[in-house]
């Protein structure tokens, strides 16, 4: 009797219809591996959050099933969320690179000694449970990524992480066209690919475009003190700058605490290249013109160094005429405001701002329209996914996908949540599985969702504090109501109004009498009744107490 094959069964947590926060399951038979654990940072619609995750409960209620997590590198939006579940994965094996491991560690801190973190090199085979995972060396903005080929008896997923084709790459790594397309040969039943980009057509710049630009910057200011700002895992970038920088005879003072730790990690590992004496502890007593800061901050970020300095508040350097501010870097969308404010900012102190607008001083690390299709040509998937996108990228990229080959019916655009088993007979979706965002304030909230409705309507309608004290023997209101508002126009009339609904409300009690809780809960629901009528919606805290 024939054997029955194993069907491939794959799990979204994040970074489908949305930029951030990847994390995708993949299942065959008994064994589970996770792509990925990455964070989104958050929007104005999410007050005082310091970042939102993948919810992983799907993955607790299988935890006996999980071998390990693979990264394809060490962007935040891919490893950023493993700290915040450092406790439930601290016996699971991580797999990376050196340097998306190293990245890794230095947000783990104290709890890295705990972790099982695995380092891999690029062509690496690893075995997990009854899947196999192969590391293929993918160009991006950083070191050290990967796409991966998952091996399982149901076939062959082929994830291509974020990557671009870039032919003239800094450390001479290219994307490995030529392993990639031998797993094509060889017949790929699922491919996950990347589409960020799909709405840029032709093919991206090289990250030597960069350099060279930079350098036109450098000969053009010779007597002006440079402050550069990038992101501070683009070890490409840093290296070019800090190349520049030796050239012509500048010294570096590395501003920020994500730029030195970065600069650390990759000096360790090998992925970044420190000319001797070229970085600095202080500006001290050097000219303008012998000066040179690499800085975070290019995405307007109120805690990083550029902002700071911006404001005229960071470690004795101040911004002025004999400043040129070079920002290497595009807002990330939703940034916008932020960039732009400490733009204007530097501008009011007399520096120059040279931002991408007006220079090629920055190039993506993603690849465009013309690459995800030679992507999808030489993977040769018999059904695709599009993920890492907003749904109009993922929309696009699935379009891309019919142009190069792979029929309609085998392509589908998963949302978060959604969950697929896929075999040679085709794709069946399941039930949603459990997911969406966890909120981090500080640790991760138990009901983040809440808290964060909460906030957003005390931004929007402020809050009413209803006071109210009760003698529980007759249940009427002893002393009058006093109401106190934050943030809400409370006139006379609407004032007068509430004091009357919780009166009502208490004297028309038809619950337990003695129970203070109940007396609350109906003072709440009664001023939340009168207020809602005008469409206003604050935060209502009634404090009731026994007289």
């Amino acid at each position: 009797m024939a054997k029955t094959q194993k069907k491939v069964k794959v799990t979204f947590l994040g970074g489908v219809g949305e930029i951030g926060k990847n994390m995708t399951v993949i299942e065959c038979g008994e064994d589970m591996i996770i792509v990925d654990m990455g964070v989104a940072f958050p929007k104005d619609d999410c007050p005082g959050m310091d970042a939102i995750i993948p919810n992983i409960e799907y993955v607790k209620s299988n935890a006996k099933k999980l071998r390990a997590i693979v990264l394809t590198h060490g962007h935040e939006d891919h490893i950023g969320a493993i700290p915040y579940y450092a406790e439930f994965i601290k016996k699971t094996p991580v797999y990376g690179t050196a340097l998306t491991l190293g990245l890794l560690k230095r947000k783990l801190d104290k709890n890295a000694a705990r972790c099982n973190l695995v380092t891999v090199a690029e062509g690496d085979v690893v075995q997990l449970g009854a899947m196999r995972v192969e590391f293929i060396k993918v160009a991006h903005s950083m070191a050290g990524a990967c796409a991966l080929a998952v091996y399982t008896d149901g076939g062959t997923v082929f994830v291509t992480g974020d990557f671009k084709i870039d032919n003239t790459p800094i450390d001479g790594k290219k994307t490995n066209l030529s392993r990639i397309a031998q797993i094509g040969a060889k017949g790929v039943l699922l491919m996950l690919g990347e589409s960020t980009n799909i709405e840029r057509k032709g093919s991206s710049t090289s990250e030597m475009v960069v350099g060279q630009n930079l350098e036109n910057i450098f000969i053009g200011n010779k007597n002006k003190r440079l402050v550069i700002a990038c992101f501070a895992s683009s070890n490409y970038r840093v290296q070019q700058v800090l190349n520049l920088a030796h050239k012509y005879n500048r010294k570096v003072v590395l501003a920020g605490k994500s730029m030195k730790g970065m600069v650390d990690v990759a000096s360790a590992c090998g992925e970044l290249s420190v000319p001797k004496g070229v970085i600095v502890d202080s500006v001290g007593k050097l000219l303008p013109g012998e000066t040179l800061i690499l800085a975070t901050g290019s995405q307007g970020e109120p805690l990083s160094a550029l902002h700071q300095m911006s404001k005229g508040e960071f470690n004795k350097i101040n911004l002025g005429k004999d400043d040129v501010v070079v920002l290497s870097s595009s807002p990330i969308p939703g940034n916008e405001k932020s960039v732009y404010d400490v733009i204007n900012d530097i501008f009011r102190k007399g520096a120059e701002v040279i931002y991408d607008s007006m220079n090629d001083i920055h190039v993506s690390g993603h690849a465009y329209e013309e690459e995800l299709k030679l992507m999808l040509t030489l993977v040769r998937p018999e059904y695709f996914m599009p993920v890492h996108g907003e749904y109009r990228h993922q929309f696009k990229h699935a379009r891309a996908a019919v142009s190069q080959g792979v029929p309609s019916k085998n392509i589908v655009i998963p949302n978060i949540g959604e969950c697929y088993t896929v075999s040679r007979k085709g794709i069946k979706k399941h039930s949603n599985v459990e997911a969406g965002n966890a909120y981090v304030d500080g640790v991760v909230l138990e009901d983040g969702e809440t808290v964060v409705n909460d906030r957003r309507s005390l931004a929007q309608y402020g809050m009413l504090l209803v006071l109210a004290a009760v003698d529980v023997d007759r249940g009427v209101v002893v002393g009058g109501v006093d109401v106190v508002a934050r943030g809400f126009n409370l006139t006379e009339a609407i004032e007068k109004k509430i004091k009357n609904a919780v009166v009502d409300s208490i004297n028309c009690a038809d619950f337990d009498k003695s129970d203070i809780d109940e007396y609350a809960k109906s003072v709440k629901k009664a001023v939340r009744k009168l207020i809602a009528k005008d469409r206003q919606y604050p935060i209502i805290l009634p404090v009731v107490v026994q007289d």
